[in-house]
């Protein structure tokens, strides 16, 4: 069957579409509940008149019913639009806070990172999320999820980013329902006496539990990191050179608890309670037990997201087997979808859940046409085809994503994913036997000696196959409306092998030729810019020139600002870039820019310059130059001393001229030169 024949598609089309529109223009809760009521209403009218039940009305007014839906799930999970939020009275003074931790996100080089739960403010009870921070080198105890924290003192919103194509960490934050961060030291901050424990802070007390007992065993470090990640999702620990090459093989999702994980634990739950389905009340046995397991494993690996959401889906699958009725596993994961995004909307925007869906979407559509493709009649060819053929079709689904995300595509994925995915129910298996029995501390060496050696020889073997770059092809440039095209292409082209229609491969013509005709036109645009930039580099001076498709990085440490000039690159379809010191000098038309740095030492002219750009604390007397020059404008770039900053902008204030920061409004775009 087609996709769009299941009515649990058609519904879960309507449901993503209400939540992307709500999201994109959010509405007030009670305006949002409004419409779909009203929606509610027309629908259960069509539907009690049986002349207007069969016909295009009532089918028109159910969709927009899951429209409506959709934007009241988004609209009751924005916690901004809570009347209980915190920032509802918040006046950004210094307050009371009472805070619960509720996850330990990944450290950074600097920082200790915790999203937290409000829940007073200034002895008035409160909601909300937060983000904390902590430098590693305070001495503060590690917090654990459920303790509870004290804090005096504001928040702050979190920054958006300072440079042009750099990680949008606000906006990523924002879709979990945080908007705001705090510092935390020992002078803010008391930790407060815990009482009791919540489902996530008991997984997470096992959870350290497990890579406690681990560390006990003769398991090397690399390889725990890998245990912990494909068993418990725990990605922490992961070594970044391990991770590098999972990425590049195109087997990153191996390291990531999702559907494929799942999947394989649903078969091996299935193998040990076949006997069961003998007895009269074998199935339901059954059902409840592998649905018991399912979850239990969802607390074992810290009830994160992704495994949330896999456990849901199969779910769904595991009421279906119980069933014994035909169904498609498309109808099952519609189902599975509307009932997730219904209960958690936010979900929809998370990397992981699109990439999840996609790819099991896919294998749902594209696999079934493959194998029906071709029927090889030995048993080991035909084995072979069939994982080459799940593999390709949940590459094909998460094609378009991964460019739009990773901007890389790694052409052995298929190798990769034949040579590990065959063995990864054993690594699975006798990884939950290897830790149930650390965890009992009646782990056999031998046993872990031999799991260890299973873990570094897929490592190795994935290093080899990461370590070939003539497959993987990195910097593709790939935005919104290109994603777009990139997956209508995809879907035409299936739809065109499974119904050989002259309108699907005009509709794939035309679509090529638009995906073409974008890219070209991106690329004339970027090829029409001539343009300087002062990015933002701590302790560093970075100024970037683009004419037309080559880029001249001025600096002075070119491996400070790398990835910086390489998003420039990546974005602005750069063919060329040339490193060159940092200019004293510089013209912008007939407007000159001059540059002092640490050196203090003025230019034998400093008169009607256009601007004066400050790097590297200077060690000047402002004012004076002001009163000589009298610049346009003075510019501090993320080189520079904060108190510094802070005396020039004085300065500016005093003697009326524009001052900008780059640590605190971000890079500056000086035009065309």
């Amino acid at each position: 069957m087609k996709p769009l024949e299941f009515i649990s598609v058609k519904f879960s089309i309507g449901l993503l579409l209400g939540i992307s529109c709500g999201w994109l223009f959010p509405i007030p809760q009670e305006l949002a509940i409004l419409l779909s009521t009203i929606c509610l209403v027309v629908t259960s009218l069509f539907f009690l008149f049986e002349n207007y039940r069969k016909g295009i009305y009532f089918g028109f007014a159910t969709f927009l019913s899951f429209i409506s839906l959709g934007i009241v799930a988004i609209t009751l999970a924005q916690p901004k639009l809570s009347a209980h939020h915190y920032s509802r009275d918040y006046n950004q003074d210094n307050g009371f806070w009472i805070l619960e931790l509720r996850e330990v996100l990944k450290p950074t080089n600097f920082n200790r990172r915790y999203i937290f739960q409000v829940h007073a403010l200034n002895d008035s009870a409160r909601s909300g999320l937060i983000l904390g921070s902590i430098q590693k080198e305070d001495k503060i105890s590690d917090l654990k999820v459920d303790n509870h924290l004290m804090y005096y003192g504001k928040v702050h919103p979190i920054s958006p980013p300072l440079n042009p194509y750099q990680f949008a960490y606000d906006s990523y934050m924002e879709s979990k329902g945080v908007y705001d961060q705090i510092y935390l030291n020992p002078e803010n901050s008391i930790q407060l006496n815990t009482t009791g424990k919540s489902l996530k802070g008991w997984a997470a007390q096992l959870q350290l539990h497990i890579k406690k007992e681990l560390s006990s065993t003769p398991l090397g470090v690399k390889e725990q990191g890998v245990l912990r990640a494909i068993l418990l999702g725990q990605r922490n620990d992961l070594d970044p050179e391990v991770y590098r090459s999972y990425k590049d093989a195109g087997a990153v999702h191996i390291l990531a608890v999702s559907g494929l994980h799942i999947g394989i634990l649903l078969l091996i739950i299935r193998f040990f309670l076949k006997p069961l389905m003998s007895s009269h009340f074998g199935r339901s046995t059954s059902m409840i037990v592998t649905l018991l397991i399912l979850w239990v494993y969802a607390l074992f690996t810290g009830v994160s997201p992704s495994v949330v959401r896999a456990v849901a889906m199969f779910s769904f699958i595991t009421y279906a087997l119980y069933l014994n009725r035909p169904t498609s596993a498309i109808n099952i994961l519609a189902l599975s979808f509307l009932a997730i995004l219904l209960i958690q909307p936010k979900f929809l925007f998370q990397v992981g859940f699109q990439l999840s869906y996609a790819a099991v979407f896919t294998i749902g559509w594209i696999y079934p046409l493959l194998i029906r493709f071709w029927r090889p009649r030995n048993r080991f060819i035909k084995r072979l085809w069939k994982l080459f053929a799940v593999s390709l079709s949940a590459q094909l689904g998460v094609l378009p994503l991964c460019l739009y995300y990773f901007h890389q595509f790694p052409g052995a994925f298929l190798v990769s994913s034949m040579l590990i995915i065959p063995f990864l129910g054993i690594l699975l298996g006798l990884g939950i036997l290897l830790v149930l029995l650390a965890s009992l501390k009646s782990l056999p060496d031998s046993l872990a000696l031999v799991y260890n050696q299973m873990i570094r020889t897929m490592n190795e073997l994935i290093g080899y196959i990461a370590s070939q770059e003539n497959f993987i092809i990195r910097q593709i440039p790939m935005d919104r409306p290109g994603l777009v095209l990139l997956s209508v292409i995809i879907i035409l082209l299936v739809l065109s092998l499974q119904k050989k229609k002259f309108v699907y491969l005009c509709f794939l013509g035309v679509s090529i030729a638009g995906f073409q005709v974008w890219n070209l036109y991106l690329l004339h645009q970027n090829r029409q810019k001539n343009e300087v930039m002062i990015l933002h580099q701590v302790a560093s001076t970075a100024i970037l020139y683009q004419n037309g498709d080559v880029l001249y990085a001025m600096t002075n440490d070119s491996m400070k600002i790398k990835t910086l000039v390489e998003n420039f690159e990546l974005n602005r379809r750069i063919q060329s870039t040339k490193s060159i010191p940092v200019p004293n000098s510089f013209y912008l038309g007939q407007d000159q820019w001059i540059l002092l740095d640490s050196s203090g030492v003025l230019p034998p002219v400093l008169k009607n310059i256009k601007g004066l750009i400050l790097t590297q604390s200077p060690r000047i007397h402002l004012g004076r130059i002001l009163e000589q020059s009298c610049p346009d404008r003075i510019i501090a770039d993320g080189s520079n001393y904060a108190d510094d900053i802070r005396r020039w902008r004085r300065s500016c204030q005093i003697y009326g001229i524009p001052f900008y920061s780059t640590a605190e409004m971000g890079a500056l775009s000086l035009g065309q030169m």
